[in-house]
């Protein structure tokens, strides 16, 4: 029988993801995947629900859906390996939640203008129609791409504001 020490460990669900917590701020490192993405989506909107943003889980949901499809479909794998990384932020700061997906391929995003009926190539015209600023930043090495989300009274709920941990 083999020692379950030396064999690597690999997640039940396939999905290789370090995430950190803390009131109100969630980054999680991850390989992205087709099959990591629902999962990382499910765990934003927990988070959300615990900080009391529910009327934002949608909106931010499908952003987190759309930009970690974007890092899978249009980055290139990091060197040496045939993973594609990003780092996920989700901060809530006074009156906005912001939304950030940094990957480490440097090709800016291009919104497209594609048909209303096309089943790809529209994920950042549905981010910006959600959101309520987006854009994307350049850094030695990769980019940010990211999404603000007003937090306006309606979208609060007062069950998540008692809550204490993240």
């Amino acid at each position: 029988m083999a020692d379950l020490l030396e064999l690597p460990a690999v997640p039940a669900t396939g999905v290789r993801a370090t995430t950190r917590s803390k009131s109100g701020h969630l980054e999680i490192d991850l390989d992205v995947t087709s099959e990591a993405v629902p999962i990382i989506r499910t765990v934003v909107r927990a988070h959300l629900e615990l900080w009391g943003l529910s009327g934002l889980i949608d909106s931010a949901a499908l952003t987190v859906t759309e930009l970690l499809t974007n890092v899978l479909r249009h980055t290139v794998p990091l060197p040496g390996t045939e993973t594609r990384g990003a780092r996920l932020t989700v901060t809530r700061l006074t009156g906005v939640l912001n939304v950030c997906v940094r990957d480490f391929d440097p090709v800016l995003p291009k919104l497209s203008h594609d048909a209303a009926d096309a089943e790809c190539g529209r994920g950042l015209l549905l981010v910006s129609s959600f959101a309520d600023d987006c854009g994307c930043s350049e850094f030695t090495g990769g980019k940010d791409v990211w999404a603000n989300f007003l937090v306006r009274g309606d979208q609060a709920s007062d069950s998540g504001r008692a809550r204490r941990a993240s």
